[in-house]
């Protein structure tokens, strides 16, 4: 299953998330996403949170709600300057899905520079070379 269509099954409305993360690196095709990792609006995670639906825990300090294989931020970053609108209106959407902009998740990954993210860097750079309607948006 495409991580398009395990948004679309979470049932979330999709116009209230962005899916942050390694989820672009999915819906581009370069790499399967293990996880879905999402910043939504706060009305939306005060619903997930006080539905029962959801565990809150705290990682990196932040709150996040967690189901399943599925992480619910407020914000992707610190200082919460990553929020759902800044999200929403620099990124791309697929297949009816908002993402998080690729060379941002590649500026995301450049900074945490985990070994983890070493390959995802590289698949991001290649791609944002070789399409620059991407690069462009």
């Amino acid at each position: 299953m495409t991580i398009v269509e395990r948004v679309y099954f979470t049932g979330l409305p999709l116009d209230q998330l962005v899916v942050i993360g390694s989820g672009v690196l999915d819906a581009l095709e370069l790499r399967p996403a293990v996880d879905i990792d999402m910043v939504v609006t706060e009305e939306l995670f005060e619903t997930l949170s006080q539905s029962g639906d959801y565990r809150e825990s705290i990682i990196h300090g932040e709150r996040v709600l967690e189901k399943d294989d599925q992480e619910i931020w407020l914000s992707w970053g610190s200082e919460g300057v990553a929020n759902f609108q800044a999200l929403s209106q620099g990124g791309v959407t697929i297949g009816g899905v908002r993402f998080a902009h690729p060379e941002f998740v590649l500026q995301w990954k450049r900074a945490m520079n985990r070994y983890k993210d070493q390959s995802d860097i590289q698949l991001l750079e290649k791609y944002l070379q070789q399409d620059e309607s991407v690069a462009d948006l």
